[in-house]
């Protein structure tokens, strides 16, 4: 990997596609790490080389694929907003045969998936503890289809085969670890019973076999405009994200997202959720997917609660929407909101804005000087500190494709306080815009 190193840059601001200016080597903007042991897990796996030098031998697990292929993962852990790696060694195999990718994770735990050309698998790794070395171990794959799988199956050849997908899964890391589980949710419109329902798939992690649980309806807030629109399709899911020992949520950038509770096993619930009203009304406003699933993100917020991230472009006039004037192409405006999810069998569940930060002001936060003034993209919110969400910013619109650049900014977004800058992924910057946060 191309080691991390930060870059300051004099930024001419101009119509049009820009030529690189010249490039000097800087300090950090802000040296202190604020973010404690949380880690921006990378979610490509990165193949072991000689000069891995930031993977921690501590962290080394093995265990053997059902081909018998035998598999090394370790991790390397550096603090955000860099990005952290699970490094692998696939014995007997040549490099480019199997990739490892993070599907998931949860507390100590990291759901990995190890495809092929032929057939994906899936791991569960544990990290280690005083008690215990790290683990890791194949986990049995599903052997039946759900019934909205099952749709598609005389439409499909070869024939359709369950499927693990990160937008789709999550991982509930519950205790000591002895009653982990993994869910796997679908959605259909249940035509005898005339709604919507959800399909969950779990698995005891440990046990050697899925079980199928019986439909959920989906509990919609009555004011939820277009509800079953959403339940039928119209919300793909970007992302599923665990919050304590027992939600799950499914989250769609378009209009909002599903939370799975999972406090009571034999009777789990499913819930339709909005986004916050200001997101919702300015949807129109997005020109294509890309932009909403770059601009957006939510993540844990603490032991109960969620925080929702969005990059608003807008107008110099001040309407929402991507500008066509050239005094503001790129002006946007990050604002957060955070809901508790544990009032979820009491009053409908509520946003709470607590923040809002314009693009003038953060261009000119201390620490921001040189960098490119473009839209930040891929909010990732912090397991230590809800307020502290990490962003990156490219000169993508500016420079040749061989000059691309990305660098990594960690904001304070209730304090409006810039607290690191990097630049990472000089040969590589696709990698900078995937991201799990994780506490290993």
């Amino acid at each position: 990997m191309t080691p991390l190193s930060a870059r300051s840059i004099h930024h001419v601001p101009s119509s049009g596609r820009r030529e690189e200016p010249s490039v000097s080597p800087a300090p950090a903007a802000a040296a202190k790490d604020p973010a404690g042991g949380w880690m921006m897990l990378n979610s490509y796996g990165a193949i072991r080389t000689a000069d891995t030098s930031v993977a921690d031998p501590n962290t080394v697990a093995e265990a053997h694929t059902s081909s018998g292929w035998h598999l090394q993962v370790f991790f390397g852990h550096v603090p955000p907003p860099a990005s952290s790696f699970v490094y692998y060694n696939l014995q007997d195999t040549n490099p480019g045969e199997l990739y490892v990718s993070v599907l998931a994770v949860h507390g100590d735990s990291v759901l990995l998936e190890v495809s092929s050309g032929s057939e994906d698998e899936h791991f569960l790794y544990r990290a280690g503890s005083a008690a215990r070395p790290p683990s890791l171990a194949l986990l049995p794959a599903r052997d039946f289809l759900t019934k909205s799988e099952n749709v598609f199956v005389p439409y499909i050849h070869p024939p359709i085969q369950p499927w693990l997908h990160a937008c789709s899964t999550g991982l509930v890391r519950r205790g000591d670890g002895t009653d982990d589980l993994l869910v796997q949710l679908q959605f259909m419109f249940d035509r005898e019973a005339q709604r919507d329902v959800a399909e969950l798939c779990v698995l005891h992690l440990g046990t050697p076999h899925w079980d199928l649980l019986e439909p959920v309806p989906i509990v919609t807030d009555q004011d939820v405009e277009n509800c079953h629109w959403l339940s039928r399709g119209g919300n793909h899911n970007d992302t599923a994200i665990s919050v304590a020992d027992r939600f799950i949520c499914l989250a769609g950038y378009k209009k909002g997202f599903y939370l799975c509770d999972m406090a009571d096993e034999a009777s789990p619930k499913v819930r339709l959720v909005p986004l916050p009203p200001e997101v919702m009304s300015r949807c129109g406003h997005d020109s294509d997917d890309d932009d909403r699933k770059f601009s957006k993100n939510m993540g844990a917020a603490g032991s109960s609660s969620v925080r929702y991230v969005s990059v608003d472009a807008h107008c110099c006039c001040g309407g929402p929407g991507r500008s066509t004037c050239v005094g503001s192409r790129y002006a946007f405006t990050i604002n957060s909101w955070i809901m508790d999810l544990c009032s979820i069998d009491d009053e409908p569940l509520t946003w709470v804005k607590d923040g809002e930060i314009d693009c003038e002001e953060l261009w000119a936060l201390p620490g921001y000087e040189g960098l490119p003034r473009a839209d930040v993209m891929c909010p990732l919110v912090s397991l230590d500190d809800p307020d502290v969400v990490c962003f990156l910013v490219s000169n993508y619109e500016f420079v040749s494709s061989e000059n691309y650049k990305v660098w990594m900014l960690q904001l304070n977004v209730t304090t409006k306080t810039l607290l690191s800058v990097i630049q990472p992924f000089a040969k590589e910057p696709w990698r900078a815009y995937y991201h799990f946060p994780a506490k290993l």
